[in-house]
């Protein structure tokens, strides 16, 4: 008797986020080149949102490694098939549900990148990490 051909659950995720990818990527790139703009006060907002989601899917993501273990559905042919379908739908590489988390959590990541390049927050940033080694590199040479 064959296994019957069922797609795992991360198949139709997985698949759902494959456009959304490419899309993020598209308004990256249109982001970096100054063609998107928001207001700064909506942007801390959002990105306070995506600073939640990305939490949580980075909790998901660790908690999945659990997944991959195998369960003990008893000691025939049937829990072992079960056992191996299910661990396949936690964790498969083609499909299964940790691939398709991680692959969320990095287009999060994305997200964030848009937020900040559409609000200036680039430059922002890489002036208070200027402005902190500049601080430091004072505190050093005062200690010598």
């Amino acid at each position: 008797m064959t296994e019957p051909s069922m797609p795992a659950f991360g198949s139709a995720a997985g698949g759902a986020l494959a456009p959304v990818a490419g899309q993020v990527e598209q308004v990256k790139q249109h982001a970096a080149e100054g063609g998107l703009q928001i207001d700064l006060a909506a942007a801390e907002v959002l990105l306070r949102q995506i600073q939640t989601l990305r939490l949580r899917s980075g909790d998901l993501v660790t908690d999945c490694g659990t997944l991959d273990t195998p369960l003990k559905f008893g000691d025939n042919w049937v829990g072992q098939i079960m056992s191996e379908r299910l661990r396949t739908v936690a964790v498969g590489q083609d499909g299964g549900a940790t691939p398709v988390l991680r692959r969320f959590h990095e287009l999060l990541d994305s997200v964030e990148a848009i937020i900040r390049l559409a609000a200036g927050l680039y430059q922002t940033t890489d002036q208070q990490a200027a402005d902190a080694l500049h601080r430091a590199a004072g505190r050093l040479n005062a200690e010598e």
